[in-house]
């Protein structure tokens, strides 16, 4: 399970906002790129022109494979079958 990342930046100012992961599950890396190039997109049309140049606003996103989380065995009680 890989999952998307995005981080809105400011070159001027040298920082960026705290990481935004998305719910989203994407099953390969090729499909999570793609749906990150067009967040960031979709996100500096929204930010606009003026924004973004104000304060030098970039995006960047990172997708990432989560691990594996395995559900604890149960014990059973009493004698073994």
């Amino acid at each position: 399970m890989i999952k998307l990342t995005i981080f809105l930046c400011s070159l001027y100012m040298g920082t960026c906002l705290s990481p935004h992961t998305f719910e989203d599950k994407y099953s390969d890396n090729f499909s999570c790129m793609l749906d990150g190039y067009q967040r960031s997109y979709d996100k500096m049309v929204k930010l606009g022109a003026e924004e973004v140049n104000k304060y030098g606003l970039y995006l960047r996103f990172v997708c990432q494979q989560q691990p594996q989380t395995v559900e604890p065995e149960t014990k059973s009680k009493g004698s073994p079958v």
